[in-house]
């Protein structure tokens, strides 16, 4: 039978051709840009321009410029991707850039409790991204959770804002910047942006995630000295991933020495034989045919020798063919079984922590 696809509306005119409509997204009071959404063919862009009071300066003229030409010179899928540099006959030169739908970090994590799978995700992903940028050359030096997006649909990591990052072929605007609040205190106090500057920030965006592991990694990432923290984020994320890996070892290993234990006690008591009553005892003189219950099997005791060479003289006896007489087989006892299906058991609960 053949299905055919349609819309369950019909569609008009004005759906085909977009809104064409305009709309302001974004103007801080402090900063020197606002971002505006734009329908461009049916299709949303973002076009941040300068504020009017700010158009045709030189200074912030080229530092846009100098903003587009480090962010399309990235190409990741954690950084917001930068499509071309426009002048706008309403808001002037404008860097063309990626919409996404999604809300900033810090408005994630506020929203509801989140979920350690996602919150390793999203982490992973933005020292991905920063770890990319370094490898570029780039510093962000803005790094904070107003400009990483997360996106409603999938929460990916989108890293945004580029206004007052650096690359080592820059000449011009290398100026300290960034946001009081996550820069490292070497640049606020005027000194030079770096690695472990950027490392810094990173450390006070991971302390927004109420994880034990986190907030230890993002304790020495955010030392007073720059010697005192990691070096790159790939130590980072190496710390990261074993931390994630030692408590579950360790779990496992306390579960399977305990297992051990119980079975080794257990065991032993199963070898100690019982103590017979003293009127049940087998008389090897006025029993003949010992009950098959009362063999024991072990190393004959020196009372047992004493009777054995006081009955030299007497001829030997034939052997007894009653089924009773054969020695049995040893079988696994019902607490030896136990314990394996318990081992088996535990070790299947332990090995899900690493899930």
């Amino acid at each position: 039978m053949e299905y055919s696809s349609e819309f369950f509306d019909t569609p008009s005119a004005n759906q085909a051709s977009g809104s064409q409509a305009m709309a302001l997204l974004s103007r801080t009071r402090s900063g020197y840009c606002e971002i505006w959404r734009v329908d461009r063919g049916g299709r949303f862009r973002v076009l941040k321009c300068l504020k009017k009071e700010y158009r045709d300066n030189p200074l912030y003229e080229r530092l846009i410029l100098k903003e587009f030409e480090i962010g399309y010179s990235l190409n990741h899928r954690n950084i917001c991707e930068y499509y071309a540099f426009i002048n706008d006959a309403e808001l002037g030169n404008c860097i063309e850039m990626e919409w996404v739908d999604g809300c900033d970090l810090e408005s994630f994590l506020s929203s509801e409790k989140r979920d350690r799978t996602v919150c390793d995700k999203i982490v992973s992903e933005i020292c991905s991204a920063l770890q990319y940028m370094h490898a570029k050359q780039v510093l962000h030096r803005d790094l904070k959770p107003s400009n990483i997006l997360i996106t409603f649909s999938g929460n990916n990591v989108k890293l945004i804002d580029f206004g007052l990052s650096d690359t080592d072929s820059s000449s011009i605007l290398k100026n300290p910047a960034g946001t009081a609040m996550y820069a490292a205190p070497e640049v606020r106090s005027g000194g030079k942006a770096s690695i472990t500057s950027d490392l810094y920030s990173l450390g006070m965006v991971l302390s927004l995630f109420h994880f034990r592991k986190y907030s230890k990694v993002a304790g020495k990432l955010c030392s007073a000295k720059p010697e005192d923290r990691y070096t790159s984020v790939t130590e980072v994320e190496k710390v990261l991933k074993g931390r994630n890996i030692f408590w579950p070892l360790a779990i496992v290993a306390l579960v399977i020495a305990l297992v051990g234990l119980a079975l080794l006690f257990s065991r032993q008591d199963s070898k100690t034989p019982a103590s017979p009553a003293p009127d049940s005892a087998f008389n090897p003189r006025t029993s003949s045919t010992p009950d098959s219950s009362a063999v024991i099997d072990s190393i004959a005791t020196p009372a047992t020798d004493s009777v054995s060479s006081a009955n030299k003289e007497a001829p030997a006896a034939k052997p007894s063919a009653t089924p009773a007489a054969k020695k049995t087989q040893p079988q696994k006892s019902a607490s030896q079984t136990t314990d394996t299906t318990l081992i088996d058991e535990l070790f299947r609960q332990a090995t899900e922590l690493f899930e």
